[in-house]
């Protein structure tokens, strides 16, 4: 069997169960014809009862007490027939704030309770939803009843025989039982789905059927009773809180099944209005009185729907298949809606219908929306694999295109890398080339060298005393010497085939392609003539620093590894140091030369 009609069966049993309830036996049940008048003062037992009767008025037998909402204080005056069996009072409405009940006999008080959903739900004499008082007499006698409420004052009155009581509620609990079963069912499959599928309407449509079953478990008592019977606080607030919230998640309910924010942006930007209203009145339940709230959240909700109802409505006649589902879960929702209203309101006065048919609405409109939910789930799941199928057909033509740019974008990668490469041979300081891009650059030189049979010169150069000047200044002074200096350097190069190279820390090297030693000597006093004469600007002042050159020349030949030239120009820069710095020393010879002096 599908899952559909699991739910269709799941709606019969529930229209049996409560047809039951509807039905069931009530032929030890006395609803007596009430009395009652209004008083906004104080009023004592024994003035009531001396009383004159015209202050009295009469509600029939068979109907319910029906004010709406009311701020005054009613008593009613029940007379009870003798009876040859124990008796129960039964006042079958949960949110009545407070009742002082009064058994009379002869103008003697025999009892007295007091009741109300201002006291914890255990205080009650008798544990039940709606509230139960044992007669105290077979005789016959007057009962007397204050009530006083912020909610709708509307409830029956009943005498019952206890053993037919119990067969009549064990009816109502089946039925009640049935109904937040499949709230709970609807609840966790819809989660369940959400879990699976990532869904976030699956989410929200869960949260939505649990708020349903909090709100009927609120107007029905079987909150107070289970689930919250020691908060007084709640109880007096769950209408309107749980109201309000319910009201939001059904518009965003509403915003997932007819996909308004495709379908018609305005439709979306009302309803999301109406959230912004549903989660203020949420937040002023916490701390506006139910009496001073109640009748604003009933405006909203009833408003609210009808808004729903209307976009249902234009979005079916635009052809939205989901809208119509919708707008007959909706209705049938909007009319206990209404139904529930205008009996709070004191309009309607059915209690028994008005209880139960926004139970049977709403598992009605449960299985209707979460059917609707699971279709538009599945042809959203539809239209996305058609839609991969088109795009899989568009992707060979896209495919040349792709490789086009593809291409170019290797062109512009090769340029990155290029550039890239071009940083990876600077350095990061001086912005002069690097030792690795030296030990490149030395081997291709003096390859070229040694074919061409010409000279190579290879220049050393180091700053004396460098790390005395940095333990004195500080780093960052010597790296603006590092800088000035390589400007210095690069200026007194004159042909484009000399290359400048930082080497590390304070030395530099110059490769000097066919430069013998005369031409290596001249350059090399013009460096550090110019090094000792120029005045470095630093934080610390103007500063004068000098350095020791070494300078190695190679002829074709003379050099079997580039590594051996470079070796040799770094000895030359090392006995330039060792005579005592600001020097220069030239090796233009394999063979080291005896020493010399100073040149």
């Amino acid at each position: 069997m599908s899952n559909h009609a699991y739910r269709w069966v799941g709606w019969l049993l529930l229209l049996i169960c409560w047809g039951s309830v509807m039905t069931a036996a009530r032929a030890n049940v006395v609803t007596p014809t009430i009395y009652y008048q209004s008083t906004a003062a104080e009023q004592t037992l024994a003035e009531l009862i001396a009383s004159p009767a015209e202050r009295w008025q009469e509600i029939p037998a068979g109907e319910a007490v029906q004010f709406g909402y009311t701020q005054n204080t009613y008593w009613f005056h029940v007379q009870a027939p003798a009876a040859n069996h124990d008796r129960i009072l039964y006042l079958g409405y949960p949110l009545l704030d407070s009742i002082d009940v009064y058994f009379v006999q002869k103008g003697e008080l025999l009892n007295y309770s007091h009741l109300g959903d201002q006291q914890p739900f255990y205080a009650r004499p008798i544990h039940n939803k709606n509230f139960i008082v044992a007669v105290p007499t077979h005789a016959e006698h007057d009962i007397y009843l204050r009530v006083r409420t912020e909610s709708s004052l509307r409830f029956p009155i009943e005498l019952w025989e206890p053993v037919a009581f119990m067969q009549a509620y064990q009816n109502q609990v089946v039925a009640t039982g049935l109904y937040f079963g499949l709230l709970a069912c609807m609840a966790m499959y819809n989660l369940f789905y959400f879990l699976v599928t990532r869904e976030v309407n699956f989410l929200n449509y869960s949260i939505y059927t649990v708020l349903i079953g909090l709100l009927i478990a609120g107007l029905d008592g079987l909150g107070y009773q289970y689930v919250w019977p020691n908060s007084v606080w709640l109880q007096d607030r769950i209408v309107t809180m749980i109201g309000a919230a319910m009201m939001l998640f059904a518009t965003l309910v509403s915003t997932g099944i007819l996909q308004t924010k495709t379908q018609s942006p305005r439709i979306h930007t009302w309803l999301r209005l109406f959230m912004w209203i549903y989660a203020i009145t949420f937040v002023l339940s916490i701390f506006v009185p139910y009496g001073t709230l109640i009748p604003f959240v009933l405006f909203v909700a009833v408003i609210g729907s009808l808004y729903m109802l209307a976009c249902g409505i234009v979005l079916w006649h635009k052809g939205l298949i989901y809208a119509r589902i919708y707008t007959l879960a909706l209705s049938a929702l909007l009319a206990t809606i209404c139904i529930n209203a205008l009996g709070y309101l004191g309009l309607f006065e059915s209690v028994f219908v008005q209880r139960y048919a926004i139970m049977a609405a709403s598992a009605f409109e449960v299985l209707l929306l979460s059917w609707v939910l699971a279709i538009r789930f599945n042809d959203s799941r539809k239209q996305q694999l058609k839609l991969q199928e088109t795009l899989n057909y568009q992707l060979e033509d896209m495919v040349a295109q792709r490789t086009e740019e593809l291409e170019r974008v290797m062109v512009r990668l090769q340029r990155a890398n290029q550039e890239l490469e071009q940083r990876s041979n600077e350095d990061g300081l001086t912005g002069l080339y690097n030792r690795r891009y030296l030990n490149q650059e030395f081997k291709r030189e003096f390859r070229r060298c040694v074919r061409n049979g010409s000279v190579l010169t290879v220049m050393m150069l180091d700053i004396d005393h460098f790390k005395a000047l940095n333990d004195r200044y500080g780093h960052l002074l010597g790296d603006q010497v590092l800088i000035e200096l390589a400007h210095i350097l690069k200026r007194n190069l004159r042909r484009a085939s000399d290359t400048l190279y930082r080497y590390g820390g304070e030395e530099f090297t110059i490769l000097l392609p066919d430069t013998d030693k005369v031409g290596a000597r001249e350059l090399a006093y013009q460096i550090a003539t110019a090094v000792r004469e120029h005045e470095f600007d630093t934080d610390h002042g103007p500063l004068k620093i000098t350095v020791s050159i070494g300078v190695a020349v190679a002829a074709a030949g003379d050099y079997d590894q580039p590594t051996q030239l470079l070796a040799v120009a770094d000895e030359a820069l090392y006995r330039a140091k060792a005579a005592g710095r600001d020097q220069i020393r030239i090796i233009a010879e394999p063979e080291p030369p005896a020493t010399s002096p100073s040149e």
